[in-house]
């Protein structure tokens, strides 16, 4: 595929208009001063103005520009989150973990925003999953709307939308297949494919090192994140304390029979195999981001993590990465997130008037089948065309330009592609939701001229050796798949001594796992281990679990309940 721009300025323009926007009142016509909105974001990786194509076109449509606030970008996340609360005023429009929102709830920090919502044409359509969210939060007993909760979907609350897993291990096809795409019956053969593929390919095409395995601190909180993460490969989750099962049986998450001492134990022995990235420790996400774009990482494990080189093109030519089956896996999976995915939008309590308007009529846009795709990181015209049948067609800046950080013609904002991606890295609806233009989805992933574009050499051979077209059929004819209800419960903040404990708990075992996934051997590893359990037991531990436990007790009642059990 010629790598030059396919589609002429008309089609851009003409598709523009016919995505116009049908929210409240209609600001591109209406004469109002530039006006910067704080956004507090707990999900953001970048800190600053937004910028490029997606600044853009909110400043064209609501002439408005985002300040974005990121508390794992500033440094001391904790004391930035006090200083501004204290201050009264935390952001304009604010993305909180459900715990901190209802602490700033009781705190007067957020606004209630149920009657913009009711007059909103696109929130509007979501009001009963906002009640449902809302009704949950302490001392709402008037049933006010203050949260929207993110990532809800226009699907149900049981079904799982997506073709591939959130959580699995991933390689390029062509050195899979090199060695034979040999059967892997657990994570020790996983370690000794990484190994056969990096010995015959130690560089690559850029001439910097291959790394099998790659990790990053910038994700950690009381624990290692991609660790937490890969912990789901054996059927549980990390919640807090505790190892949360897809059964609803919970484990402490330093269990030796659990799900995060063996991805740990699994790390460790990548190290002392030379099969981890020496830089791990230190490197920030944005240095993942060039390595997985160059193919120097071998082992993916998060589904989005294939956007940075999976293409088409590469399909065919047999570079994509997929899913490498282990046998031994039992995947976690949640199901699509109807009611929300546990962080959630609120406006702050001291906006009013016309400001409170304007915030209310981007969110709104942000929850519109126009927003939804910008949202999406993709813009009209230039990402995507229409097809006879309505439905989407990428095109191939749309295919490359995320990975490849592509320039933006001037007139669409300019810059790089992927410099100019919406920074809130939330959304309001979830990409799964159908799009009522389409009939589809809105993650393109999704689209039925992506899927069948995607039908490469590598997806058609990987569908031959393992009798399934996708992964999650495969896996659930092996029996590996474990859906549960993707429910989103409000739960109750920490007290001062359970904060103080946690606090000094998550330390400990988040430093124990750096240092255990860095012991030189396998008595150092197990030495590491025992004392973060006797130190654990000197720090309230027994005390933190409990009430973690009492606390997912919920959670399972709430999956109990969706199942009708």
């Amino acid at each position: 595929m010629k790598r030059n721009r396919i589609i002429s300025l008309v089609c851009v323009i003409t598709l523009l208009f016919s995505l116009t926007f049908t929210g409240i009142g209609n600001s591109a016509g209406e004469a109002r001063d530039l006006l910067t909105i704080e956004v507090y974001d707990v999900a953001a990786n970048y800190q600053g103005i937004q910028s490029g194509w997606f600044g853009q076109i909110i400043k064209e449509k609501f002439n408005i520009e985002l300040n974005i606030i990121a508390p794992q970008v500033a440094g001391d996340a904790q004391m930035l989150y006090q200083t501004r609360t204290a201050s009264g005023k935390l952001g304009d429009i604010i993305l909180l973990d459900n715990a901190d929102f209802q602490d700033c709830i009781k705190a007067g920090l957020v606004a209630d925003i149920t009657d913009e919502v009711k007059a909103s044409p696109n929130l509007s359509q979501y009001y009963d999953q906002y009640t449902f969210y809302n009704a949950m939060l302490e001392g709402n007993e008037a049933g006010a709307i203050y949260g929207l909760p993110c990532q809800i979907t226009n699907t149900s609350p049981t079904t799982y939308s997506e073709t591939e897993v959130y959580v699995s291990p991933m390689l390029p096809w062509d050195y899979f297949t090199e060695i034979g795409a040999p059967q892997m019956k657990n994570l020790d053969d996983l370690l000794d494919v990484l190994q056969q593929i990096k010995t015959a390919h130690p560089v690559a095409e850029n001439g910097e090192p291959i790394y099998p395995i790659t990790l990053w601190p910038d994700w950690d909180s009381y624990y290692l994140e991609p660790i937490a993460q890969m912990s789901k490969w054996y059927g549980y989750e990390v919640r807090d304390s505790i190892l949360l099962g897809y059964k609803g049986d919970m484990k402490e998450i330093v269990d030796e029979e659990g799900s995060y001492y063996k991805i740990t134990k699994f790390m460790n022995q990548a190290y002392q195999r030379g099969l981890l990235d020496v830089d791990s420790a230190t490197q920030k996400w944005d240095d993942v981001v060039g390595k997985m774009s160059s193919r120097q990482v071998l082992l993916l494990w998060y589904s989005w993590q294939r956007g940075f080189w999976n293409t088409p093109d590469r399909g065919n030519d047999r570079t994509n990465y997929i899913y490498a089956p282990v046998d031994d896996l039992q995947v976690y999976q949640p199901s699509d997130p109807f009611y929300g995915d546990g962080r959630v939008f609120g406006v702050g309590a001291h906006i009013t008037g016309e400001a409170k308007d304007r915030i209310i009529e981007f969110l709104d846009w942000c929850g519109s089948p126009e927003g939804s795709i910008y949202m999406q990181h993709m813009i009209p015209g230039y990402s995507f065309t229409v097809g006879e049948d309505g439905k989407y067609i990428m095109t191939e800046d749309g295919l490359y330009a995320y990975m490849e950080n592509r320039k933006v013609p001037d007139e669409l904002g300019g810059g790089g592609f992927y410099d100019g991606k919406q920074e809130i890295n939330q959304w309001i609806l979830a990409g799964v939701s159908t799009n009522p233009e389409t009939g589809e989805s809105y993650t393109n992933a999704l689209w039925s001229s992506y899927l069948e574009m995607n039908k490469t050499n590598t997806t058609k051979e990987w569908a031959a050796k393992y009798g399934a077209d996708y992964q999650v059929p495969y896996l659930l004819s092996t029996g590996q798949l474990h859906v549960v209800p993707n429910v989103n419960i409000i739960m109750p903040s920490d007290g001062t001594d359970i904060s103080l404990i946690r606090g000094q708990c998550g330390e400990a075992v988040k430093d124990s796992t750096w240092r255990a996934v860095y012991a030189k051997d396998d008595a150092d590893f197990d030495r590491i281990w025992g004392d973060l359990k006797n130190k654990l037991n000197g720090l309230g531990w027994e005390e933190l679990v409990a009430h973690d436990m009492q606390k997912y007790q919920t959670i399972v009642n709430a999956r109990n309940a969706a199942l009708g059990n």
